[in-house]
């Protein structure tokens, strides 16, 4: 049974780029019938003759089609990764190995179900001979994770659009979508920079023991006392000094994803975490903020304390694919080190902010969000035209070093 099934799947993917009649060319077939009956009928030779003709366009239209179809080759190019809800552009390049030109190719790339596009099929009017010409569609993965496109179809009714030729080409390209960050509400925010402000300063600078060891350029959240203004004023730009004993806070994110609460909510409850994690890592990383990350899958995922574009790819990439966990939250806490002087831990976990609070270590002074409490939403802001999440252009880092 199972390789008979494969046969009839064999057959059907056959029979699917076979060439068919369009509906133009049903016409003309149907009219190359009847004049031949009744050519038959009334003992006409002038009728038969005539006959061929329709029928010899659309044998022609055949012959045509598989020829411009013949030898072209292609290739899918698609980005390392976006944000879901955010558009991308997915090309498609299509190279003519032959000698002639190949014409009028309706390009329809793999249907999935969390990708929409405006246009379903994209036109290619000419590719030469030897040449490589580039197409490409814009279009928006609603769900984070990786994403396959397998199937391409190409089609074409080339010269006379009576018969339509397809080629079926099976090719696997991947894209990972990062989960889209929210919005964190102001509240939220001067909390988070002001457990920066007051880890970032040692004891050692109240005393005054402290030595300059270096001079960098500014970023928002630290410490305002320390901008160079000589230095300042001479490039332009804000500058502070870098201190011997003064150092910026270290945040740990950590996701608690252990399936907690209500069932029939867990999965938007997780996906609400994934975005304020998300969130989280995107304004630390707009800050210029030190900070780690911490999740238990299958696995324990924990990076080391980055900041800048890179870190934020990877720690996004881990939020990409985070799933429920297969471990408690106090099973693996101690193993990523929370507690650690001078950093801030920022916990988001599935359940409430009491049942997490016991599993953190005393004294650890962690900001704890809990996607089922009641003020979840708290933590989070809209913006004019009430979106919580990032805007694309706000994603772009070109725009953020404009």
């Amino acid at each position: 049974m199972k390789r008979l099934a494969a046969r009839m799947a064999r057959l059907l993917r056959r029979m699917s780029v076979f060439p068919a009649p369009t509906r133009l060319g049903w016409y003309f077939v149907g009219c190359s019938v009847l004049m031949f009956l009744a050519g038959c009928y009334y003992r006409e030779n002038s009728f038969v003759l005539l006959s061929c003709v329709p029928m010899a366009l659309v044998l022609v239209n055949a012959l045509g089609g598989w020829l411009n179809l013949r030898r072209l080759e292609f290739k899918r190019r698609l980005p390392p990764d976006s944000h879901a809800g955010e558009p991308v552009e997915i090309a498609l390049l299509v190279h003519n190995a032959g000698r002639a030109a190949s014409f009028a190719l309706e390009l329809e790339d793999s249907y999935l179900p969390d990708l929409y596009r405006e246009e379903p099929e994209q036109v290619l009017m000419q590719v030469s001979g030897g040449h490589v010409q580039r197409v490409s569609y814009s279009g928006v993965f609603s769900r984070r994770g990786v994403h396959h496109l397998r199937d391409l179809v190409v089609s074409s009714a080339f010269p006379f659009g009576l018969v339509r030729r397809s080629r079926s080409l099976s090719f696997r390209s991947e894209i990972l979508i990062y989960p889209r960050p929210v919005r964190l509400s102001a509240e939220f925010e001067r909390e988070l920079l002001s457990a920066a402000r007051f880890f970032g300063e040692s004891s050692v600078a109240s005393r005054g023991q402290e030595e300059v060891f270096g001079v960098r350029e500014y970023l928002p959240g630290q410490n305002v006392a320390r901008i160079h203004w000589p230095t300042t004023a001479r490039l332009g730009k804000p500058m502070i000094l870098e201190l011997e004993g003064r150092q910026d806070a270290s945040f740990v994110l950590l996701l608690d994803t252990s399936p907690v609460g209500d069932p029939a909510t867990l999965r938007q409850r997780l996906e609400s975490a994934v975005g304020l994690m998300a969130g989280l890592t995107y304004f630390l990383t707009r800050q210029g903020v030190l900070f780690r990350f911490g999740w238990h899958g299958d696995a324990l995922h924990a990076s080391q304390a980055g900041r800048g574009d890179r870190h934020y790819h990877a720690v996004m990439e881990r939020l990409a694919l985070a799933g429920f966990a297969e471990k408690p939250l106090p099973d693996w806490v101690p193993e990523v080190g929370v507690g650690a002087l001078g950093e801030v831990p920022v916990l988001v976990t599935l359940g409430t902010r009491e049942h997490a609070e016991a599993a953190m270590p005393l004294a650890s002074g962690a900001i704890i969000v809990g996607a089922a409490d009641p003020d979840f939403r708290r933590r989070l802001r809209m913006d004019v035209l009430g979106r919580r999440s990032v805007a694309s252009g706000e994603l772009d880092p070109e725009a953020h070093r404009a």
